[in-house]
């Protein structure tokens, strides 16, 4: 048996056992209150003269006798609180009834006195309890007694009318009723088996359809449409930074309540990509409504994507014919390249060179190391693959790589160092991140001494303030870059100097969004220009 079946059988045995004493508890009540009427009336036989009208003295004891362990019952003074004795003690109770049943209507006179017809009780609670033949066992014992009782009364007492033809048709009702109410018992629980079947089928696919959603890399929100969020699964939490012990009954950011109010008074406008904050990931926000647009109530489903990722894969598209396109290209190039500087150099130590012609090889020189700088980091960027990363511990891998990048420097630089706490991990591959910061730091070396003519950076480490998620900070003293280029310094061959390429910091944002991480620019961060690196959690693979 499979454990759904096992759960629905359980389930099915509860309720069946909820019911059965349901239906005992009421029939206890019946029970009781035609005894104390039959005993009440008792002191009335003068008036009533079909009581006891063969045996009063006999009909008194038994209802006396009836009563008493009617009240027992009813109040369970003896029966045990078990399931294993419960059916034995039913079986038990309802025997005991139809025989004090086929007694009294023996002290009335038998059939004739119409008293027989309450055995129709017990016989009918009996199929309603056990829904199998056992109630045809009750409905045989009671037309059997009712027969007998007739025989008996017919051979002892000359009441010159037989009614065997009444005790035989109370039989057929007997048997009839018990026939009738088990199927209809029969009819039932096989329809509870089946609402119950379903109802678990139904809770399972809840479950399964509630876990699906829970782990889509997809965020998922249902709001009202005030934005107050109903419900969310664990990636939109991650995205809008929701903490799993926090109401979730609360209102969306400003700029996705912008959206959403923008979406309601115009369904087909499509929400931009935005960030909650600068050195968050780009989110895209889709909006449908959650049944139909035209109740008033209709509450809104939201789909969140990382919008970063989705950028990425296209630019992992470019990449890729970026690559196949200089690969092409990288030997026609690079061996005529190689050629000119080759004879460049040659010509430069011809003694029959004029001084005034040095210049102009000096400028062959420059531009054919520049070109082919160029050519080398396009083909270092097409070959940028997925490297393993490692958690690193930032405080001494920062004093490794500043005594490394001191000592590969032509002047002597300044950089101050400061990792609060000490003990700050992060998850990243250490060559990329060595390429990254050597980059950043060497342009913040060069701009602080055209600003103040000192070689200097800072490097800070810390716990970001949301989601004590690790961040570095690579400050310098230069003037920082025009707001107006803040959205252009990360694409590719931009670059603000004669002699850049403008592949540094588009190669740096592009190993940070391989590892996890997030590159960004403040211009005023404690009064200096700062590049900000916003690192995944450490314990995240």
């Amino acid at each position: 048996m499979s454990k759904t079946a096992s759960v629905i059988k359980t389930d099915i045995d509860d309720i069946g056992h909820q019911q059965n004493q349901k239906i005992f508890d009421v029939y206890n009540i019946y029970r009781l209150l035609l005894s104390l009427i039959l005993l009440i009336s008792s002191y009335f036989g003068n008036i009533i003269s079909a009581l006891g009208s063969i045996n009063q003295e006999l009909f008194f004891q038994v209802m006396v006798v009836y009563t008493i362990f009617n009240i027992i019952v009813l109040f369970r003074g003896f029966l045990p609180e078990n399931r294993t004795l419960e059916i034995s003690q039913f079986i038990s109770i309802i025997l005991i009834d139809i025989l004090f049943l086929i007694l009294i209507s023996y002290t009335f006179g038998g059939v004739s006195s119409g008293i027989a017809i309450l055995l129709m009780v017990p016989v009918a609670s009996g199929s309603l309890i056990f829904h199998s033949r056992l109630s045809t066992f009750f409905a045989a014992v009671g037309s059997i007694l009712v027969i007998y009782t007739e025989l008996y009364i017919n051979f002892t007492i000359d009441a010159g009318i037989v009614y065997f033809v009444q005790a035989g048709l109370l039989g057929f009702m007997l048997f009839t009723v018990s026939g009738v109410l088990q199927y209809l018992g029969s009819r039932i629980r096989q329809n509870e088996l089946l609402t119950l079947e379903q109802a678990e089928n139904i809770l399972s696919l809840q479950e399964m359809n509630n876990q699906i959603i829970q782990r889509m890399h997809n965020g998922i929100l249902v709001v009202n449409r005030e934005g107050k969020i109903l419900n969310i699964n664990d990636a939109a939490k991650r995205f809008l930074q929701v903490q799993d012990n926090q109401d979730e009954a609360k209102g969306l950011p400003d700029i996705m309540t912008a959206q959403l109010e923008g979406w309601l008074d115009d369904n087909s406008t499509q929400a931009p990509p935005f960030r909650l904050e600068s050195s968050s990931r780009d989110l895209q926000a889709s909006f449908t409504f959650l049944s139909t647009s035209t109740d008033p109530d209709s509450d809104i489903l939201i789909f969140l994507e990382d919008f970063s990722l989705l950028s990425s894969r296209a630019q992992q598209l470019k990449l890729m014919s970026l690559g196949r396109l200089t690969a092409s290209i990288a030997h026609e190039v690079r061996n005529p390249l190689g050629a000119i500087s080759h004879a460049s150099q040659l010509l430069s130590e011809s003694k029959e060179i004029v001084q005034s012609d040095q210049r102009l090889l000096e400028i062959i020189g420059t531009h054919t190391k520049r070109v082919n700088l160029i050519i080398e980091n396009i083909l270092d960027l097409s070959r940028n693959k997925a490297h393993d990363t490692s958690q690193i511990k930032i405080a001494d891998w920062l004093e490794q790589f500043i005594s490394k990048f001191s000592n590969a420097q032509d002047k002597t630089v300044s950089i101050d160092c400061k990792v609060d706490p000490p003990d700050i991990a992060i998850r990243f591959n250490p060559g990329q991140l060595e390429q990254v910061l050597t980059n950043i730091c060497e342009n913040g070396i060069r701009y602080s001494n055209k600003s103040t003519g000192k070689l200097s950076v800072s490097i800070e480490a810390r716990l970001s303030d949301n989601n004590q998620n690790p961040v570095l900070h690579i400050l310098d003293d230069g003037k920082g870059i025009p707001e107006e280029l803040f959205t252009q310094i990360f694409e590719p061959f931009f670059t603000t100097e004669q002699s850049g390429t403008g592949l540094g910091l588009f190669i740096c944002k592009e190993i940070c969004d391989a590892n996890n991480a997030r590159l960004s620019y403040h211009s005023d961060y404690k009064g200096k220009s700062c590049f900000q690196i916003n690192f995944a959690n450490p314990e995240n693979n």
